[in-house]
C-alpha cells in the first residue's frame, strides 16, 4: 500500500485513515476509465481489496472494462486485481443521464462563526437550481470544528433531499500528501435499514474548511441518485 502519510504535524496518519485515502485514490482511477460513472471499492482490515463495484455505461463490453480495471490498478498501483472480484452494472443512457444530472452538487457559501468556546458552521449547497442550508455546532476546537463544517454539510443534502436517509460523520482526518494538505471524511449512510460507508478526499485550496465541506459531499455524491428517486 506504499508508506503512511503524515499529517500537517509530521505524526503518521492512523491505518483506517490511510486506508480511506487509498480507497478514494483506487475510486479515482477507476472512473477515469472509459464509460464508467461510479465505483465502490471495499476492502478488508488489511486494506486488501475484496471487492470492486462498478455503475457503467452501456457503451463497452464489461469484460473489456474489467480488463482496463486490472491494467489501471497494475500500472498504477503495482497491484494485480483478480477479475472475479470485479462486478460491472450497466445502465442505458436515460439512467445515465439521470445520475449526472442529480451529482452536479455545487458549494455555494462556507462560513463558520465563533461564540464563545463554541463554533457554528453553516453551509449552502445547490443541487438542480434548488438550494438547502445545513447548519451545525461545536466545540471550537482545531478537530471539532472540522466535524463541525462536515456535518453542516451533511445536514444541507438532507434537507435537500428529506427523506429517511440519514448520513452520519464517522471522522475528519487532515493528511499530507506529495506535498500538499487534503482532507478525509468518512461518512455512513443510513437509509432502509441498512448502513453504507463511504470515503471523500479534497485538496486544501487554500481553506481548511472549505475543504472540508467539499470531501463531505465528495463522499456522498455516489449515491445522490438513488436518493433522489426517493424523494
Amino acid at each position: 500500500m506504499g508508506n503512511r502519510s503524515v499529517d500537517p504535524s509530521g505524526k503518521p496518519v492512523e491505518p483506517d485513515a490511510q486506508q480511506a485515502l487509498n480507497v478514494r485514490r483506487y475510486d479515482d482511477i477507476i472512473r477515469q476509465i472509459r464509460e464508467v460513472i461510479s465505483a465502490r471499492v471495499v476492502v478488508d482490515s488489511s486494506g486488501n481489496i475484496e471487492e470492486i463495484h462498478v455503475l457503467a455505461g452501456a457503451g463497452r463490453n464489461p469484460k473489456q472494462i474489467v480488463r482496463d480495471i486490472e491494467s489501471a490498478f497494475m500500472a498504477h498501483f503495482g497491484i494485480s486485481v483478480d477479475h472475479k472480484k470485479i462486478s460491472i452494472a450497466q445502465v442505458q443512457a436515460e439512467d445515465e443521464r439521470a445520475v449526472g444530472a442529480v451529482t452536479r452538487v455545487r458549494l455555494k457559501t462556507v462560513s463558520y462563526t465563533v461564540r464563545g468556546r463554541q463554533g457554528e458552521a453553516r453551509v449552502e449547497v445547490e443541487l438542480d437550481d434548488v438550494t438547502a442550508e445545513g447548519v451545525s455546532t461545536g466545540p471550537h476546537t482545531t478537530t471539532s470544528r472540522l466535524r463541525t463544517m462536515a456535518a453542516a454539510t451533511l445536514r444541507a443534502v438532507e434537507r435537500y433531499f428529506r427523506t429517511d436517509a440519514l448520513f452520519a460523520l464517522e471522522d475528519v482526518v487532515l493528511v499530507s500528501v506529495a506535498q500538499q494538505q487534503a482532507v478525509v471524511v468518512l461518512v455512513t449512510l443510513t437509509t432502509d435499514g441498512s448502513e453504507e460507508l463511504f470515503v471523500g478526499c479534497a485538496v486544501v485550496r487554500p481553506d481548511a474548511m472549505e475543504a472540508v465541506a467539499r470531501a463531505a459531499l465528495d463522499a456522498i455524491n455516489r449515491r445522490f441518485a438513488l436518493l433522489a428517486r426517493k424523494n
